[in-house]
């Protein structure tokens, strides 16, 4: 039988995992925006040889077709980059948006129970959420993963945080929010 190796527990914060939203979450943005465009262009090459008249309603359809899915384009891709999930020595975090960053995180000290779930699509790509509930709710969770890959290899990193933690707490200084 092998002793077993204990480390001192680190008073420092470290990175632990940073995950984003998968893409094939957003697909249907993905291939609606990409129709719109070639829709709209379509609509303007045609314009363009005179196959179409040439009016304003045309040109503004086809105008606002191809801005429309350029936007939808960007939207997807947008919520794809500026939403992190961070998992550290410490707690776990849920950081969103573009110019007003808002950050929500819970320690484990304070997480009841993790659980990964998905729809069975979900589950046939490798993809689902990942649920973090605290003691004020166990029914709604605190934070939400939403489609991460491998939920269940997430929930267990979170676990394992949650059965070791250290006796004093090194965030115990700092404030909870």
């Amino acid at each position: 039988m092998e002793p077993e190796v204990r480390f001192p527990p680190d008073k420092r914060e470290r990175l632990v995992l940073i995950l984003h939203p998968q893409r094939a979450s957003s697909i249907f943005y993905y291939v609606f925006s990409v129709v719109l465009f070639i829709v709209g262009l379509t609509f303007m090459v045609l314009t363009s040889y005179g196959t179409i008249s040439s009016d304003v309603l045309s040109w503004s359809l086809s105008s606002a077709s191809m801005i429309l899915g350029v936007l939808l384009f960007i939207g997807a891709e947008g919520r794809h980059l500026f939403t992190l999930y961070i998992i550290t020595t410490w707690n776990v975090r849920v950081r969103r948006g573009i110019i007003r960053r808002r950050t929500k995180r819970v320690f484990f000290d304070e997480i009841v129970e993790c659980r990964a779930t998905g729809g069975p699509e979900e589950t046939r790509v490798g993809m689902g959420e990942v649920e973090i509930c605290t003691a004020a709710d166990k029914d709604c969770p605190a934070l939400v993963f939403d489609e991460v890959h491998n939920p269940d290899g997430v929930k267990e990193i979170i676990s394992r945080f949650m059965q070791t933690i250290p006796t004093p707490l090194p965030w115990g200084h700092l404030e909870r929010t």
